[in-house]
């Protein structure tokens, strides 16, 4: 349990980098009342072996993870929530790719894992959809990344 946590401590160290390196790091959260929305995109090599391997993700120049994960405001502050997560990506051409979340839960951590082919150069424009659990409100999340070879 404590090299999965080693692991998991990882994971986040590497999309706080990626995402504190970007000069558009707060355009990775989306607030709707009660929750918050975050959501990063990272290409597949800025994982190490150790960390891909854990979360069984396959690193490649050609592959971006996603990351979502859903937060609730409570009575006892900010906490990850179960959601529904489901999406699509499209590319400059109108080529759409269908994203598949899986959900990973490590101790009170609940994120969302989807892969998705890239090029170099490319543009997508990605469309998530979060039904979190106990809601009837879907949350819409759309942005768009571009992709460089590493």
């Amino acid at each position: 349990m404590a090299r999965m946590h080693r692991v998991f401590t990882g994971l986040l160290v590497a999309l706080a980098a990626v995402a504190f390196g970007s000069s558009i790091a707060s355009a990775n959260e989306a607030e709707f009342d009660n929750y918050v929305v975050h959501y990063n995109v990272i290409n597949t090599t800025f994982l190490s072996p150790e960390v891909a391997r854990a979360y069984d993700v396959r690193r490649s120049s050609n592959r971006a993870m996603v990351n979502i994960s859903v937060m609730e405001r409570g009575e006892e502050g900010m906490q990850a929530v179960s959601a529904d997560v489901s999406g699509t990506t499209t590319n400059m051409n109108d080529q759409m790719r269908s994203l598949r979340f899986r959900e990973v839960r490590d101790g009170d951590a609940i994120y969302f894992l989807s892969e998705v082919t890239v090029r170099s150069g490319e543009t997508l424009d990605f469309v998530i959809d979060i039904l979190p659990a106990g809601s009837e409100r879907e949350l819409p999340v759309r942005f768009s990344r571009d992709f460089f070879a590493d």
